[in-house]
């Protein structure tokens, strides 16, 4: 009896050894994977600070391109009104009026198309940095996995 005690003991000592041994390797592994995570969770948020920052860059420039455009619409519409108070006749009168009106929309859709291309370009670059963070997820997971 003593040599089935003497086996069961090693047996068991055997097993709890093991049982010590994969459960130090799990909490390993689940430190590493918390460490993980938390740098996954530190670059998250660098992705989404840069992205505001390009947000406010880019609302930045596109003010300063618009006040440039109304400063210069303003200096144009004070030559225009000096064109039309020189105006001897009617008839000069409306010529003036339509080419003005012609100019001042032809003005407009130009702006209006380069803010639409600025526009666009900020959305785009704002989302790069969230954009290469979601590869970065789908590898993490992947990886996990």
């Amino acid at each position: 009896m003593t040599d089935t005690v003497k086996a069961t003991t090693e047996k068991a000592t055997e097993f709890f050894a093991d049982i010590r041994v994969k459960a130090t390797e799990a909490a390993e592994k689940g430190k590493k994977m918390a460490a993980d995570a938390v740098e996954f969770n530190k670059a998250n948020v660098e992705a989404m600070i840069e992205a505001g920052k390009i947000v406010a860059k880019g609302a930045q420039d596109m003010g300063k391109t618009n006040m440039d455009y109304a400063k210069k619409n303003f200096e144009e519409v004070q030559v225009a009104v000096k064109e039309m108070t020189a105006v001897k006749s009617p008839t000069d009168f409306v010529k003036l009026q339509g080419e003005l009106a012609r100019k001042g929309f032809d003005t407009a859709v130009a702006q209006g198309s380069k803010n639409t291309e600025a526009m666009v370009k900020l959305v785009s670059d704002m989302f790069q940095p969230i954009s290469n963070r979601i590869a970065a997820t789908t590898e993490f997971f992947k990886k996990a996995a």
